[in-house]
Formats: structure tokens, sequence, C-alpha cells
């Protein structure tokens, strides 16, 4: 966890937090979180998981769930009600069960023919070969539904990404800025430029995504796949065991973040880094 933390400041000390009104929802998370943990919240970021959230503390960054009870990093997870490290099979359900819980509305959702087949899709504005995949499936007959969790490589692109996702069509801004650097008009002010950003996306990536370039896929077997020319989509798996398929919810063993009294609710949060 402290390989992770420590990376995570140095990124973070470019940005600025400050504080707006809590949520009730939000202010639950927290309150769960400082009575668990004590440590001062200065700034958090929401992610593409309900209930899931980046914060910045007074003790550097603690990824943390909705009752405040989990820290997950990448390789590892603390639970003030499990004894000892999670790790192993235990902290690949709960990987699973993130991926599953991914919320449409925190992302893009991008539907070709039929969307028979799911995917999720870690792609960026600025990468030359997320522009050129969206070259290649532009002209080719899918049946798929990709889910695209956006970001930016280069920071000072995250203000472009804002206006794409403040869009009311935002697979439609996606497509028109990749395919024809078309910038929405909008000011990139609303509620997901409200409640997420750079640095929590880019820490969603390493502990939930996994990946660890753009653009990259994942189907239902949780694996992380790369674009090539001759697939666009990356490996797609020959068959995908449906009692683990992130897809199919009845397989999800966990329930860290998947409480039905955790949605996000379309106001401005705590402060934001």
């Amino acid at each position: 966890m402290n390989k992770l933390l420590l990376v995570l400041m140095l990124v973070l000390s470019s940005f600025k937090t400050y504080s707006t009104d809590i949520d009730p929802q939000m202010q639950q998370a927290m309150k769960s979180f400082q009575s668990t943990i004590r440590y001062k919240i200065k700034g958090i970021s929401r992610t593409p998981t309900p209930g899931f959230f980046i914060a910045l503390t007074n003790k550097g960054i603690m990824p943390f769930n909705y009752d405040g009870k989990l820290l997950l990093t990448k390789d590892k997870a603390f639970h003030a009600d499990v004894k000892g490290v999670i790790t192993g099979n235990d902290l690949k359900e709960i990987r699973r069960e993130a991926l599953s819980e991914i919320d449409p509305e925190s992302i893009i959702v991008l539907k070709h023919g039929t969307g028979a087949e799911k995917i999720i899709q870690y792609s960026a504005i600025d990468c030359p070969y997320c522009m050129h995949q969206e070259n290649i499936l532009s002209e080719m007959k899918l049946n798929a539904t990709l889910y695209l969790v956006p970001t930016v490589l280069d920071k000072a692109n995250w203000p472009t990404l804002t206006k794409i996702m403040c869009s009311d069509d935002r697979a439609t801004a996606w497509s028109n800025y990749m395919l024809k650097k078309e910038t929405p008009t909008n000011n990139g002010k609303c509620y997901w430029s409200d409640n997420y950003s750079s640095v929590g996306i880019d820490a969603y990536r390493s502990i939930v995504l996994q990946t660890f370039a753009t653009p990259q896929m994942i189907y239902g077997d949780g694996v992380v796949t790369s674009f090539t020319q001759e697939k666009p989509l990356g490996r797609k798996p020959a068959t995908v065991n449906e009692s683990v398929n992130i897809f199919t919810p009845s397989t999800i063993k966990t329930s860290y973040f998947s409480s039905d009294v955790y949605k996000p609710k379309k106001k401005k949060m705590f402060g934001l880094f």
C-alpha cells in the first residue's frame, strides 16, 4: 500500500483541494471512514463503481468503500471486520465485484449493432492508438456494448474530457471528438466534473481495472487484453466460465460496494482533487 500512496501523493502535488456541499450519502461514507481510520479527509473523488472512493487524507491517498471499512489496493485489501490482509482469490473476488458494479452513468456506453457482447474499455482522448482504434471500430460491424472508462494521458487535456462527459449524449460527443476532433461547446461543468477527477480515475485504473496502457479491454473473464491492428478489441476469450463472469450479477460473491442505500445523487460533493 505504501508504494501506491507514495506514487499518488507525487501525482497529487499539483492538485488543489477545496470544500463544497456534502450530500447525505457522501457525509455518511466519510463519517464511517473517519470513525474506522480517524484520518482527516481533505478531498475526495468518486470512481465508476458507486460506493468506492479515492480520498486524499492527512496520511495520503486512501481508496475506501461506502461504509469506510474496506481499504483496497491492487495487491491487497484490509477490512475492519476481517482479520489480517486480504489477498489471493479473496482479493480477486473484490475486484470482480467492483467491475460488475460499474455505473453506466459514470462512464460512456457505446452500443454497436445488437450490443450483445459486453466489454469494458479503457481509453484516452489524447492517445494516438485510441484514436486509431476508434477509426477501425467505426468501419466494423460489431454486436457489442462497450463500457468505456475514459481518461487523459496529459492532465492538460482533462477540461476537454469534462466537456465530453458533460454532454447530453456522451457517446456521440466521444465519437465526434475521436473521429473528427470536434470538441463539445458546453462549459464542462456538471455533476461528473464536480465529482470525478483525473487522479481518482487513475487510481481506479490501477486498483480495479488493472490496465497498464491505452486502449485496453476487459471481457467477462476479467482478463486485461490489448488493442492490435488485427484485433482492435483485443483477445476475445474462446469461452467464459459463467461462474466467474463479471457481467453475470449472480456470480458475484462479495458485497463491499453494492449497498442499495448508497447510490450517487446528482449534487456537488465534498472537496474534489
